[in-house]
């Protein structure tokens, strides 16, 4: 399946989890277009939010290329971080102090594992840069917590 096919997409990687790069090489295996690209330390901010500079930037490539032509795909460590970068990039801002503060830009949010996502990847790519992490990272309570979200905020679907 190639949900990604064509897509754009915003991805936040996780230095304690799965990084920006890696994540990358997956998401060009799925013929996407990477706009943006990060590696974040969620375990450095407070409770696990964006910073204020990330949210920024999510805000304003929404503006630049409409929100149902993205998807977001992260790499947290954690389900509680994965659950509120989710939670910002769907619903708005949960501190209420960042750029996406009340502002609920509904796009479509994955964590990188959650297997309608690796299902887009060339396999050998995604066991090569990712598969890894998978036996330190609480798979299913990340995906309960951002398909959660995903499902109760989502504007945009991938099918």
């Amino acid at each position: 399946m190639k949900m990604l096919k064509a897509r754009k997409v915003i991805i936040i990687g996780d230095r304690d989890g799965i990084p920006g790069p890696a994540i990358e090489a997956c998401v060009k295996s799925a013929d996407a277009e990477v706009v943006f690209s990060t590696t974040k330390c969620f375990s450095c901010s407070l409770a696990g939010a964006m910073d204020n500079e990330l949210q920024q930037i999510v805000k304003d490539l929404t503006a630049k290329h409409g929100a149902q032509n993205l998807v977001v795909i992260i790499g947290g460590a954690e389900a509680e971080t994965s659950e509120v970068t989710a939670e910002t990039i769907v619903a708005g801002d949960p501190t209420f102090v960042g750029p996406l503060a009340g502002i609920a830009l509904g796009l479509a949010v994955y964590h990188v594992v959650e297997p309608e996502i690796k299902d887009s990847f060339v396999k050998s790519v995604y066991d090569e840069k990712c598969s890894i992490m998978e036996m330190v990272l609480d798979i299913d309570e990340i995906i309960i917590e951002v398909k959660s979200l995903r499902d109760k905020f989502c504007k945009f679907s991938l099918k």
